[in-house]
């Protein structure tokens, strides 16, 4: 009689096992899909989409500096390869990085030569 109530043991803590796994799976599943990175602080940055005539959209001083170090250098503009072409004519500094207040002096000269819109 020991054998079989060490099988039912075995039976239902097998059972209340994969009650735990089904449950622990269903709760991964519901936490992955409302776990979303909420501010750009924590998120990769989304390069601007280019428009349908192949030009770019202007990006924000914000998803422009990927690295949140308050300046915005050649390198963080690689996503947006259309502004390259103006930087040095904005950069008073001289230094390869744009402050915000060159930042908007690149937006406007980007698009005052008609690179976007």
């Amino acid at each position: 009689m020991k054998t079989n109530k060490t099988t039912s043991n075995t039976s239902d803590n097998i059972s209340q096992f994969s009650k735990v796994i089904r449950i622990a799976g269903v709760l991964a599943i519901g936490l992955g899909a409302i776990m979303q990175p909420t501010n750009a602080e924590n998120s990769q940055v989304n390069p601007a989409k280019k428009s349908p005539d192949g030009k770019g959209n202007m990006p924000t001083f914000a998803q422009a500096d990927v690295n949140g170090d308050h300046v915005v250098t050649k390198s963080e503009l690689l996503n947006f390869p259309y502004l390259l072409q103006t930087f040095d004519k904005v950069d008073a500094g001289n230094d390869g990085q744009l402050e915000q207040h060159e930042f908007q002096n690149l937006k406007m000269e980007t698009k005052r030569e008609g690179e976007v819109k």
